[in-house]
Protein backbone atom coordinates (compact mmCIF):
# COMPACT_ATOMS: atom_id res chain seq x y z
CA UNK A 1 0.00 0.00 0.00
CA UNK A 2 2.74 2.42 0.82
CA UNK A 3 3.85 2.18 -2.69
CA UNK A 4 0.77 2.45 -4.29
CA UNK A 5 0.58 5.87 -1.76
CA UNK A 6 3.88 7.41 -2.71
CA UNK A 7 4.26 6.17 -6.58
CA UNK A 8 6.34 3.55 -7.99
CA UNK A 9 8.06 6.18 -9.94
CA UNK A 10 9.24 7.81 -7.26
CA UNK A 11 10.44 4.78 -5.41
CA UNK A 12 13.16 4.35 -8.33
CA UNK A 13 13.86 7.31 -8.37
CA UNK A 14 15.11 7.40 -5.06
CA UNK A 15 16.45 4.08 -5.40
CA UNK A 16 18.93 5.46 -8.84
CA UNK A 17 20.36 8.22 -6.67
CA UNK A 18 21.04 5.94 -3.79
CA UNK A 19 23.06 3.73 -6.15
CA UNK A 20 21.20 1.29 -8.01
CA UNK A 21 21.71 1.74 -11.17
CA UNK A 22 20.59 -1.59 -12.80
CA UNK A 23 17.07 -0.54 -14.70
CA UNK A 24 14.01 -1.15 -12.31
CA UNK A 25 10.90 -1.17 -13.73
CA UNK A 26 8.44 1.08 -11.89
CA UNK A 27 6.09 -1.23 -10.77
CA UNK A 28 4.25 -2.24 -7.08
CA UNK A 29 6.16 -5.47 -6.95
CA UNK A 30 9.25 -3.97 -6.52
CA UNK A 31 8.56 -2.76 -2.56
CA UNK A 32 9.08 -7.07 -2.01
CA UNK A 33 11.86 -7.14 -4.35
CA UNK A 34 10.19 -8.07 -7.64
CA UNK A 35 12.29 -7.38 -10.42
CA UNK A 36 12.51 -8.94 -13.76
CA UNK A 37 16.55 -8.68 -13.33
CA UNK A 38 18.21 -8.65 -9.65
CA UNK A 39 20.95 -5.99 -8.67
CA UNK A 40 24.40 -6.52 -8.04
CA UNK A 41 25.58 -6.74 -4.24
CA UNK A 42 27.94 -3.65 -4.87
CA UNK A 43 25.29 -1.54 -6.45
CA UNK A 44 23.01 -2.96 -2.56
CA UNK A 45 25.93 -2.30 -0.25
CA UNK A 46 26.43 1.58 -2.33
CA UNK A 47 22.86 2.13 -1.82
CA UNK A 48 22.92 0.64 2.07
CA UNK A 49 26.16 3.41 1.97
CA UNK A 50 23.86 6.39 1.64
CA UNK A 51 21.71 5.30 4.74
CA UNK A 52 25.05 4.98 6.64
CA UNK A 53 26.40 7.99 5.49
CA UNK A 54 23.18 10.48 6.89
CA UNK A 55 21.77 10.39 2.91
CA UNK A 56 25.06 11.37 1.27
CA UNK A 57 25.46 8.98 -1.61
CA UNK A 58 29.42 8.55 -2.88
CA UNK A 59 30.32 6.66 -6.05
CA UNK A 60 31.46 2.84 -5.72
CA UNK A 61 35.43 3.62 -5.81
CA UNK A 62 37.88 0.26 -6.05
CA UNK A 63 41.36 2.14 -5.41
CA UNK A 64 41.35 5.00 -3.33
CA UNK A 65 44.86 5.63 -3.11
CA UNK A 66 48.03 4.42 -4.47
CA UNK A 67 51.48 4.78 -3.22
CA UNK A 68 55.15 4.32 -4.08
CA UNK A 69 57.21 2.36 -2.01
CA UNK A 70 58.92 5.35 -0.05
CA UNK A 71 55.21 6.43 0.81
CA UNK A 72 54.87 8.99 -2.15
CA UNK A 73 51.03 9.27 -3.40
CA UNK A 74 50.95 8.53 -7.22
CA UNK A 75 47.24 8.23 -7.58
CA UNK A 76 44.35 9.66 -5.64
CA UNK A 77 40.66 9.10 -6.58
CA UNK A 78 37.97 11.78 -5.52
CA UNK A 79 34.74 10.71 -4.86
CA UNK A 80 31.92 11.65 -6.43
CA UNK A 81 29.16 12.67 -3.56
CA UNK A 82 25.70 14.00 -3.77
CA UNK A 83 22.84 14.36 -1.32
CA UNK A 84 20.64 11.83 -2.23
CA UNK A 85 18.14 11.85 0.85
CA UNK A 86 17.53 14.14 3.74
CA UNK A 87 19.18 13.01 7.03
CA UNK A 88 16.48 12.81 8.99
CA UNK A 89 15.18 9.85 6.22
CA UNK A 90 18.06 7.67 6.45
CA UNK A 91 18.19 8.02 10.22
CA UNK A 92 14.80 6.71 10.48
CA UNK A 93 15.93 4.21 8.25
CA UNK A 94 18.66 2.85 10.01
CA UNK A 95 16.76 3.20 13.44
CA UNK A 96 14.54 0.65 11.75
CA UNK A 97 17.07 -1.41 9.86
CA UNK A 98 18.96 -1.71 13.33
CA UNK A 99 15.62 -3.84 14.86
CA UNK A 100 16.76 -6.36 12.37
CA UNK A 101 20.08 -7.00 13.59
CA UNK A 102 19.04 -6.51 17.17
CA UNK A 103 15.33 -8.60 17.38
CA UNK A 104 14.23 -9.11 13.70
CA UNK A 105 15.80 -11.99 11.06
CA UNK A 106 19.23 -11.08 10.64
CA UNK A 107 20.04 -11.54 14.55
CA UNK A 108 22.81 -13.33 13.24
CA UNK A 109 24.37 -10.14 11.49
CA UNK A 110 25.36 -8.73 14.99
CA UNK A 111 28.46 -7.73 15.70
CA UNK A 112 28.57 -5.84 19.23
CA UNK A 113 28.79 -2.76 17.62
CA UNK A 114 25.75 -0.35 16.40
CA UNK A 115 24.98 -2.00 12.60
CA UNK A 116 21.92 -1.91 10.63
CA UNK A 117 20.49 -4.41 7.61
CA UNK A 118 18.11 -6.29 5.64
CA UNK A 119 17.66 -9.54 5.26
CA UNK A 120 16.06 -11.03 1.86
CA UNK A 121 14.94 -14.50 0.73
CA UNK A 122 13.10 -15.03 -2.73
CA UNK A 123 10.53 -17.56 -3.29
CA UNK A 124 11.31 -21.57 -2.83
CA UNK A 125 14.58 -20.22 -1.21
CA UNK A 126 16.22 -19.12 -4.57
CA UNK A 127 18.27 -16.21 -3.50
CA UNK A 128 18.91 -15.11 -0.36
CA UNK A 129 20.90 -11.91 0.86
CA UNK A 130 22.07 -9.98 3.49
CA UNK A 131 22.83 -6.29 3.14
CA UNK A 132 23.83 -3.63 5.68
CA UNK A 133 26.30 -1.09 7.48
CA UNK A 134 27.88 -0.12 10.33
CA UNK A 135 28.61 4.14 10.42
CA UNK A 136 32.08 3.23 8.48
CA UNK A 137 31.28 0.47 6.32
CA UNK A 138 28.39 -0.90 3.85
CA UNK A 139 28.58 -4.66 2.74
CA UNK A 140 26.21 -6.75 1.11
CA UNK A 141 26.10 -10.68 0.75
CA UNK A 142 24.25 -12.47 -1.68
CA UNK A 143 24.19 -16.17 -2.24
CA UNK A 144 22.52 -18.53 -4.71
CA UNK A 145 23.39 -20.35 -8.09
CA UNK A 146 24.32 -17.87 -10.78
CA UNK A 147 23.74 -19.74 -13.61
CA UNK A 148 20.61 -21.00 -12.77
CA UNK A 149 17.03 -20.06 -10.16
CA UNK A 150 17.48 -23.34 -7.60
CA UNK A 151 16.15 -24.21 -4.32
CA UNK A 152 18.36 -23.76 -1.50
CA UNK A 153 16.49 -26.07 0.90
CA UNK A 154 19.44 -28.38 1.99
CA UNK A 155 22.78 -26.80 1.53
CA UNK A 156 24.65 -28.35 4.95
CA UNK A 157 21.51 -29.65 5.97
CA UNK A 158 20.17 -25.84 5.72
CA UNK A 159 17.55 -23.53 4.41
CA UNK A 160 19.33 -20.91 3.45
CA UNK A 161 17.52 -17.83 4.17
CA UNK A 162 19.25 -14.39 4.04
CA UNK A 163 18.83 -14.39 7.97
CA UNK A 164 21.03 -18.17 7.98
CA UNK A 165 24.32 -17.87 5.25
CA UNK A 166 24.19 -14.62 4.23
CA UNK A 167 23.90 -12.89 7.82
CA UNK A 168 26.20 -14.82 8.96
CA UNK A 169 29.04 -14.04 6.28
CA UNK A 170 27.93 -10.70 6.51
CA UNK A 171 29.11 -10.58 10.62
CA UNK A 172 32.33 -12.52 9.92
CA UNK A 173 33.37 -10.20 6.63
CA UNK A 174 32.32 -6.93 8.82
CA UNK A 175 33.88 -7.71 11.79
CA UNK A 176 37.05 -8.67 10.59
CA UNK A 177 37.37 -5.79 8.33
CA UNK A 178 36.79 -3.41 10.87
CA UNK A 179 39.56 -5.08 12.97
CA UNK A 180 41.92 -4.07 9.99
CA UNK A 181 40.95 -0.53 9.33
Amino acid sequence: QLIMDVGADRVVETAHRMGISSEVMPVPAIALGGLDQGVTPLEMASAYGTLAAAGSHAEPLAITQVRSASGEVLFESEPVVTQALDPAVAYLATDMLQGVITRGTGKAAAIGRPAAGKTGTTQEYRDAWFAGYTPALSCAVWVGYPEEQREMKDVHGRTVTGGSFPAEIWSSSVSYTHLTL
